[in-house]
């Protein structure tokens, strides 16, 4: 379709008038406007004045932006401030750009000299607060376990537009649903009034579809005009059969009316889509339905009574009677919004998005899994490829478990939402089981999912018995405690948590004196601080994990050997060592991998320190701060530790390290 430029439409206007450098601006401002930033960036660059003018720069930065060119946006921000620029927007784009290319401490300053213009009342406030709090958590998003490897579907498949909520068929593996908003769509461009515009108008939603066949896709055939319409048409699932095919119609993507059609339309043209009495009411802002079986749905909702923004909820049908909507609870919905749930057959994996702050930006993918007994184990971000900086959502495991599809507007992209597929390095294997009613069914009531566990005993029969090597965490400095060898040292200490949940860990920090004590014991706690935030996002409750700030004070080599500083030391001290309580974990044997120092360069300090540990004893709290504490006790005593639970929002300063046998003898 060949789409009237608002230039053309000047001269429509005005014939006869030649079109002057100051309509390009009055073009490029209308296209803004309309959302529309690909035309308005050749308006402004239309414009031969612009290079002097920081206002347009700006704008334009944002038009290179919402274009995915980060760069250029970056480039136009500079120069604007460069012009003398007080429009702190030049901020918050620096700062969305520099967090499209992952480049997360730029986005986070840039983020906060953004912040430092608002006040707390401001609308911003709280979003650009969220956007640091994403920075801080994605810093290191390179050193995390990838799970999968990430190809965007390609031109044949994706436009500038956008391509989202992908489907496989139930029938026919091999072909995948989609919804696009593209041109070419049945209503063309229309206004938010649903009104022919070719100057302001988006195009809507239309349902296409592709077969994916030896690796190639095929050509993207749209469906029948009576199902596609000059509203937006929005695919949402099949009936378990492939019969029915489940669809919204509505004004805007966020709203509609849900309709159901049996394919009998393209056998009767004369027949038009059925609406349904259906318990999603996408009318109501219900939306991302998705059919488990005939007799079990889920969907997000902002209903009342839920956590925050869209929730997730699930509803069953008993006796032909659909039951009331059951809110996920709080161990998958937060006060961001979650929505796009996907539940692989074997009921036990629940993929969803949310914009939570433990996120790369945006929404991302996340990954609920049940335990045995139906109660959530874990909820965890898939993590690096298949998240970006831009918005993920609409995952479709295959359904053999080798891959999946999923949507996404990252930068790399065509425009828009693009789909992509992510190849699994470990196969789904739950979506070659089937089960007819998901266990955590039985672990609900109107709340949401219960999550209280079974007694230990009885839960842990069932384990096999198993063996695990703790091995201390080395590190060179500060910005060194989460590198790769670590990082692969504490997924299997998760794992081992996540399977065993009644264990509960020490984290020992050591470190070399490098001055004054206060700071030695500070940063170590801090370092074990670290390793703390990477196992809660893991999915490890935080009261799990006890922290020990020992700093220098209980080296395991001579820190001085004839004089000079060891270098055995160098290597040895500085190292976090991981404790393992599992009285209640008979099932679990832990064998613990310390450095091998020999006798002549051993020192006592860390060897009493550790046999004391192994037994009953207790320490003083001399105080308990919310900062570093700067006292002389400090340097008057060899034996202060800093301890801190990871749940708790103070540090205890505590001192000697007494058996309670001695106690008793006394």
């Amino acid at each position: 379709m060949h789409r009237i430029s608002i230039y053309t439409f000047y001269l429509f206007l005005l014939p006869g008038i030649s079109l002057a450098q100051k309509d390009h601006i009055k073009a490029a401002e209308i296209y803004m406007e309309a959302g529309k930033y690909r035309e308005a960036l050749t308006e402004f660059n239309a414009y031969q004045k612009i290079e002097g003018d920081p206002k347009l720069i700006l704008k334009r930065g944002v038009c290179y932006y919402n274009t995915n060119q980060p760069d250029l946006c970056i480039k136009d921000m500079v120069t604007a401030d460069r012009l003398k620029s007080v429009d702190n927007i030049k901020y918050k784009y620096t700062a969305l750009s520099y967090m499209a290319k992952r480049d997360y401490s730029d986005a986070a300053k840039h983020f906060k000299m953004y912040l430092n213009t608002l006040k707390r009342k401001d609308k911003e406030w709280q979003l650009i607060s969220d956007q640091i709090k994403r920075c801080g958590y994605s810093v290191n998003y390179k050193f995390l376990p990838q799970l999968a490897y990430v190809e965007n579907l390609g031109s044949g498949i994706n436009t500038v537009f956008d391509e989202f909520g992908v489907v496989q068929s139930p029938t026919r593996p091999e072909r995948y649903y989609f919804s696009s908003a593209r041109e070419g769509s049945v209503g063309g461009l229309r206004n938010k009034d649903g009104l022919a515009d070719n100057i302001r108008g988006q195009f809507a939603s239309d349902m296409y579809m592709a077969d994916l066949i030896d690796g190639n896709w095929g050509s993207v055939l749209e469906f029948g005009t009576l199902l596609n319409s000059p509203k937006h048409d929005i695919l949402q699932d099949f009936s378990q059969d492939g019969s029915v095919v489940y669809f919204t119609k509505g004004m805007d993507k966020a709203s509609g009316v849900l309709y159901t059609d049996t394919f009998s339309i393209e056998k009767n043209p004369e027949m038009i889509p059925v609406s349904q009495n259906f318990p999603f009411r996408a009318e109501d802002g219900d939306k991302d339905l998705f059919l488990f079986s005939d007799s079990l749905i889920l969907f997000s909702s902002m209903k009342q009574g839920g956590y925050g923004g869209y929730d997730l909820y699930f509803m069953e049908r008993k006796d032909n009677v659909w039951q009331n909507p059951v809110n996920f609870g709080p161990s998958v919905n937060t006060v961001a919004n979650e929505t796009a749930p996907y539940l692989i057959r074997s009921g036990n994996k629940l993929y969803f998005s949310s914009d939570r702050t433990d996120g790369y930006g945006g929404y991302d993918i996340f990954l609920a899994t049940f335990s045995f007994d139906g109660t959530i184990n874990s909820v965890l971000n898939v993590g690096y490829p298949i998240n970006s900086p831009g918005n993920e959502t609409d995952t479709e495991i295959s359904y053999d478990g080798m891959y999946a599809l999923f949507s996404s507007d990252r930068v790399e992209g065509y425009g828009g939402q693009d789909l992509y597929i992510a190849y699994f390095k470990d196969q789904v294997t739950g979506q070659l089981e089937t089960v007819d009613r998901p266990l955590f069914l039985n672990h609900t009531d109107d709340s949401g999912l219960t999550l209280n566990l079974p007694a230990a005993s009885d839960r842990l029969k069932d384990l096999p018995e198993r063996d695990y090597v703790s091995r201390p965490l080395y590190f060179s400095g500060d910005e060194d405690v989460l590198n790769i060898a670590n990082l692969n040292n504490l997924k299997s200490l998760s794992d081992v948590m996540l399977i065993y949940p009644e264990i509960k860990i020490d984290l020992y920090s050591h470190y070399l004196s490098e001055g004054k004590k206060e700071f030695d014991l500070y940063f170590s706690i801090k370092r074990a601080e670290k390793v703390s935030e990477y196992l809660i996002k893991s999915g490890i409750k935080s009261n799990r994990i006890n922290m020990f700030g020992c700093g220098a004070n209980y080296p395991l080599a001579l820190p001085i050997i004839n004089n000079i500083s060891s270098t055995l030391a160098e290597r040895s001290n500085k190292r976090i060592d991981i404790r393992l309580q599992v009285d209640m974990t008979r099932n679990l044997k832990v064998m613990y991998d310390y450095p091998i120092v020999a006798v002549q360069y051993r020192d006592t300090l860390w060897d009493d320190f550790n046999d004391i540990n192994q037994q009953l004893n207790f320490r003083v709290v001399f105080t308990r701060v919310a900062q570093m504490l700067r006292n002389d006790i400090i340097n008057l005593s060899n034996d202060v530790i800093i301890e801190k639970n990871a749940s708790d929002n103070q540090y205890s300063y505590t001192m000697g390290n007494y058996l309670f046998t001695l106690m008793q003898k006394k």
